[in-house]
């Protein structure tokens, strides 16, 4: 029997018994399992990811795979793409390829030095505001460098955005490093401009030689277009933006959802080029003639860096009413995971550090020793995933925890319509900063006119109201939130009555096109001032 060795990015439910799965981030945090496995030989290993274009470290990963003992070697892509590895293409193609990127990126720092200080002096002596326009026609900029990306709260505030933008009137068009998730449904164009075209193999640098591409190809897209403002969802090192912008003088509404600095340093890895990023994430929101941002933390963080209060547009998420809806059907996923007349508390996210996921885990514990009719539902994925399933694991709490995995943004609503209490576990940041975010899967909560038992976390707790529209808990404080559950899950009067005015109050306020419609009023009142 062949045996085969999987190295994915993807989360694969694999249970072939000859097949070795091994997730890539496994392999980055623990090289030393490279020469564990090597003890093994395989008939074929596999490198499989969502699109080989864009696959960051592409060659990286290439030379790694040759470190196994194996027959035949490959990467491969959901698209049915496929690339074999051998020494002789590695030694003639990519080693040299690592070279060149090594080599030009001395350059690509130099040039975007350049960029940002040339920039820097236009946007310091700008002082008229742009005439404002008709904005019929609207360019949204997607610029992360994230692929294959089909739930969690950047695909719904994409979407939702996008929906509210098309039901306004305007017209639509993106452009993007990668196709978008439920964005088909608005029949708008979306142009795809590879961002791995030059350097893929190093920190940073990919985003910033982005900028040369994205400018050039969104020009000729431009052209053709002829938008009429230009909206972008702001990401690391990138400054499109701001050049189409003055390129074509329309203008410029950047979205800003929180500092990448502060991101790298208290959730992921501190970034090399901090210096570059400060830079340019200044000269966004200088050029910039309207920031949203979706909370009150983040207005103190703007102005604290000098950026005027006018032009700063404090607008919380939303949702959409018609996706999340209470008569929306759940007996499907009840009958899936054979739930019956059990009390279903239900959580959904991507399993982030300040989703407080694992403070939900240590609940259930609590909760089902004083109500054992309750079960849990987890749906998403993430790099807090493995800490829940410790705990689940250790507790013995597998007959009470369902963990469905990822599921595609569109299929949420049901897995949130097949339970009776919705729970938002939000933690507060790890550097005793504010909380600065607006959850979407609150408003998808709210829409879905369910009870709710949420953190009293900031904005959490200014949306939502005690005892009136949830039940709210001390933020990381286990045995308050599994009261919470508790008190929700025996009292089916009150849950229902917090669930009923949820809704009326996110109908009220929190749609995606009340959402779209205080952005353009802001934008409008501001240039024509």
């Amino acid at each position: 029997m062949k045996r085969i060795l999987l190295i994915t990015d993807l989360k694969l439910n694999i249970r072939e018994e000859n097949f070795t799965v091994l997730a890539a981030d496994e392999v980055k945090k623990n090289p030393k399992k490279i020469f564990r496995l090597r003890r093994n030989f395989f008939s074929e290993i596999r490198f499989y990811t969502y699109d080989l274009s864009l696959l960051r470290y592409r060659e990286i990963w290439k030379i790694a795979l040759l470190f196994f003992k194996g027959q035949k070697r490959y990467l491969c892509d959901q698209k049915g793409n496929q690339e074999e590895i051998n020494w002789l293409l590695c030694l003639t193609k990519d080693l040299p390829r690592l070279l060149y990127e090594f080599f030009i990126s001395l350059f690509v720092l130099v040039g975007t030095r350049s960029e940002i200080l040339k920039i820097s002096k236009v946007v310091n002596k700008k002082k008229e505001k742009r005439l404002y326009l008709a904005m019929d026609k609207i360019a949204y900029l997607r610029t992360d460098h994230w692929a294959g990306l089909l739930c969690g709260g950047s695909v719904s505030h994409i979407y939702g955005v996008a929906k509210g933008i098309v039901d306004s009137g305007k017209r639509l068009f993106f452009i993007s490093t990668d196709r978008l998730a439920l964005i088909d449904k608005l029949k708008c164009p979306v142009y795809v401009v590879n961002p791995f075209r030059r350097i893929r193999n190093l920190r940073e640098i990919p985003e910033m030689v982005y900028n040369q591409e994205l400018f050039d190809e969104g020009c000729r897209i431009f052209d053709r277009e002829r938008p009429d403002l230009v909206y972008q969802r702001y990401s690391r090192n990138n400054y499109t933006g701001v050049t189409l912008s003055l390129r074509y003088k329309i203008p410029l509404i950047i979205e800003y959802n929180g500092s990448e600095i502060w991101v790298a340093r208290n959730w992921g890895k501190r970034l090399i080029f901090e210096g570059f990023t400060e830079k340019i994430e200044i000269m966004n929101l200088k050029m910039a003639d309207l920031i949203v941002i979706v909370s009150e933390a983040l207005r103190e963080e703007l102005l604290s860096r000098g950026i005027r209060g006018e032009k700063i547009l404090v607008n919380p998420n939303g949702f959409d009413p018609e996706m999340y809806s209470p008569e929306i059907d759940g007996e499907e996923i009840r009958k899936r995971y054979g739930f019956g007349d059990k009390i279903v508390v239900g959580f959904i996210g991507t399993f982030g550090p300040w989703h407080g996921a694992e403070v939900l885990a240590k609940a259930v514990k609590q909760v089902i020793q004083k109500n054992s009719s309750t079960r849990f539902l987890f749906v998403g994925d993430g790099v807090r995933m493995p800490i829940v399933e410790e705990i689940i694991k250790r507790e013995n709490l597998g007959d009470f925890v369902i963990l469905t995995g990822l599921v595609p943004q569109e299929e949420a609503p049901k897995y949130l319509a097949g339970c009776d209490i919705l729970v938002s576990p939000h933690v507060p940041n790890p550097d005793g900063s504010r909380f600065f975010g607006s959850p979407t899967k609150l408003f998808e909560y709210m829409g879905m006119g369910k009870g709710i038992v949420a953190s009293d976390l900031e904005q959490i707790g200014e949306v939502l109201e005690h005892k009136k529209t949830a039940w709210l808990v001390k933020p990381g404080d286990v045995q308050e939130l599994a009261e919470g559950i508790l008190k929700l899950a025996e009292d089916g009067d009150l849950r229902n009555e917090l669930g009923e005015k949820a809704r009326e109050e996110a109908l009220k306020k929190y749609t995606w096109d009340k959402h779209v419609r205080r952005t353009l009023d802001k934008l409008e009142e501001f240039c024509t001032d």
